[in-house]
């Protein structure tokens, strides 16, 4: 198989992966954020962590490519 077939499966999935971590942080933080009744504090904050974490994931999947 060549580098360009297997590197188009593996973009799919990195903008995949990126995408829901970020969307999954700002939807627990809103979550929390009724829960606890305080202003968009826990939103922001788990959508940040979620960026952070999306972003090292993506960093991890990318540098197994070589």
């Amino acid at each position: 198989m060549s580098k360009s077939g297997r590197i188009s499966p593996l973009m799919l999935g990195v903008g995949t992966m990126l995408t829901s971590m970020v969307v999954s942080g700002f939807l627990l933080g809103y979550i929390t954020d009724r829960w606890l009744e305080t202003t968009p504090l826990f939103l922001l904050l788990f959508g940040a962590l979620g960026f952070v974490g999306g972003m090292l994931k993506v960093y991890k999947m990318l540098s197994k490519l070589g």
